[in-house]
């Protein structure tokens, strides 16, 4: 990519935390789900990817991601999720092109929900916040009974985001946990007030089966008030990004503020691929999701706006995940 051209990744990368076997019943061998066969085989996706900035969600073993990703040229930083889970989200950039200039932790007090802010700016620039650039990444509440407590958690990250970027460029990603077409989605890329309808719960809701208990009480509205307008860099969005025994949709995505002109989109794994072992994770592929991409153009006349320009080396491009062709990406 040009100086002003990042590639961004989000992905993520399922915490080890919650690899266990009654999840995943389908992966064969169970090996397959050992912290040392997955963690060196993210490591790796990372690195073949090669994005500029890389945004993770289910993060733990923190120590081993740090260490090894810093051995290939990132720095990063993570937050941990409250309410005693183990995992968090993180952010890392490559050292070579990009530096932080600052960060935010961001915490819902929902679900253990947090999320994380970074300002990154050229690592030649002067110290004037030239050519800076804000990502934002967060990893909404898993169930579809509640999206409502995803509202909450999304309305707050926006908030929290915009204001953090004062008006700049900004990249907000995550595994959202929500479809297209789904009322968090109209949050974000709507840029007007969400009225959700909802059957309030019972506290106290299985987190594991996702079994909640219906109040006795009539259906509540609540409405969401949008900070900032986005649109996301894939369109169409993906069929999915993950693709389970059970489930198969699109929940991970990136999302834009016009200063963005996006370049190219990373294509998913083909489905023949993934089913050829029943589900993800597999031997193959070593999370539950798969990573989205975008290399993004910052500024210019057509920001906001897909490249359509044939004479654009980026236009109209994707590129294959899991694809040993693309070693010869020109982004490398």
């Amino acid at each position: 990519p040009s100086p002003s051209s990042y590639s961004v990744m989000c992905w993520n990368m399922l915490a080890q935390c919650y690899t266990r076997s009654e999840y995943f019943p389908s992966v064969s061998p169970k090996s397959a789900l050992k912290w040392k066969h997955r963690g060196p085989a993210i490591v790796a996706e990372v690195q073949r990817l090669a994005p500029d900035v890389v945004a993770l969600q289910e993060v733990d073993n923190w120590d081993f991601m740090s260490s090894e990703l810093g051995s290939a040229g990132y720095d990063g930083v993570r937050k941990g999720k409250t309410g005693g889970k183990k995992d968090g989200v993180a952010v890392l950039w490559k050292r070579a092109l990009l530096r932080l200039a600052e960060s935010e932790e961001v915490e819902t007090d929902i679900k253990g929900g947090v999320g994380l802010l970074v300002r990154l700016e050229p690592a030649s620039a002067a110290s004037d916040g030239g050519g800076s650039f804000v990502v934002a990444t967060t990893h909404l509440f898993w169930n579809p009974q509640l999206e409502v407590l995803k509202l909450r958690q999304a309305e707050l990250c926006l908030r929290r985001a915009a204001a953090f970027a004062r008006g700049g460029p900004l990249v907000f990603c995550g595994d959202l946990n929500s479809m297209p077409g789904s009322d968090v989605l109209a949050l974000c890329e709507g840029g007007v007030a969400v009225r959700h309808t909802f059957t309030p719960m019972r506290e106290g809701d299985d987190e594991e089966s996702g079994a909640c208990e219906p109040e006795a009480a009539p259906p509540a509205v609540e409405t969401f008030e949008p900070p900032l307008r986005l649109h996301s860099a894939y369109e169409p969005p993906p069929a999915y990004t993950t693709l389970t025994d059970t489930f198969r949709g699109c929940l991970d995505h990136i999302l834009l503020t016009r200063h963005w002109r996006c370049l190219a989109t990373l294509d998913m794994i083909d489905e023949a691929d993934i089913l050829a072992e029943k589900s993800l994770p597999s031997s193959r592929f070593p999370s539950d999701h798969m990573p989205v991409l975008a290399v993004l153009s910052l500024g210019g006349a057509d920001a906001g706006e897909r490249a359509t320009n044939e004479d654009d080396e980026w236009s109209d491009r994707s590129y294959k995940s899991y694809d040993s062709a693309q070693d010869d990406r020109p982004w490398h």
